[in-house]
């Protein structure tokens, strides 16, 4: 099923969220109070409007409340992103990931609600974009243009195989270079299986790695 996600702010970094998660074929609505930033964006992501998301009524009319996650990429104007995000709470928006210019800004999102907060410096938009489309990924970073290095939750139902079982590099074509379970670190050998709730480092192009991700979910 799709996820539904809201991008509030559209400035290079709340662009390049929108635009990634479009890529990925998901629901977005993306808003800024900037008609240019509105107009910049729309041959990318059609689903994209001129709206003040400090004003509550405004979000309503969107029907943000159906919404899965939102992103509040304002960036500095401190004010709008506070208003923002008790809004969304006040809606019913569960999962709100707030941009900070400040890291002293942190604690504050966090305590009116916000449920994880990001200094762009510390993500890129893509690898943000990937991390918040899946319930299963934990990190994602990208390594080049193509490959990225991410971990992922193995599903409760997933039933215990080898690596050579799975044959990954053929049938996926890409590299599983550590398994953590019980909080421990290690290099796995082909024999070496995959149980439910493991968490797997996998390398690879970002495509390859999705198909694994619903492979293991």
């Amino acid at each position: 099923m799709k996820k539904n996600f809201l991008v509030v702010g559209l400035g290079r970094f709340g662009s390049n969220v929108a635009k990634a998660l479009e890529e990925m074929d998901c629901d977005v609505l993306a808003i800024d109070i900037d008609d240019e930033a509105v107009k910049n964006i729309s041959k990318i992501v059609p689903h994209c409007v001129i709206a003040d998301s400090t004003k509550l009524d405004v979000l309503v009319e969107l029907g943000v409340s159906n919404i899965d996650h939102a992103v509040v990429a304002i960036g500095n104007n401190l004010e709008a992103s506070i208003l923002t995000i008790v809004n969304l709470k006040q809606i019913g928006v569960k999962n709100i990931t707030v941009r900070s210019d400040e890291e002293a800004h942190r604690e504050l999102f966090t305590l009116i609600g916000a449920t994880e907060v990001i200094i762009p410096e510390e993500a890129s938009a893509v690898s943000l974009a990937n991390q918040i489309n899946s319930d299963s990924i934990m990190d994602y970073h990208v390594v080049s243009n193509d490959y990225v290095m991410v971990k992922i939750v193995v599903g409760k139902t997933f039933k215990p195989k080898s690596l050579i079982e799975m044959d990954i590099r053929n049938n996926f074509d890409v590299n599983v270079v550590g398994i953590i379970r019980d909080n421990e670190f290690n290099i796995p050998r082909g024999t070496d299986k995959i149980f439910p709730l493991d968490i797997v480092v996998v390398a690879g192009k970002n495509n390859n790695v999705r198909k694994f991700d619903l492979f293991l979910n």
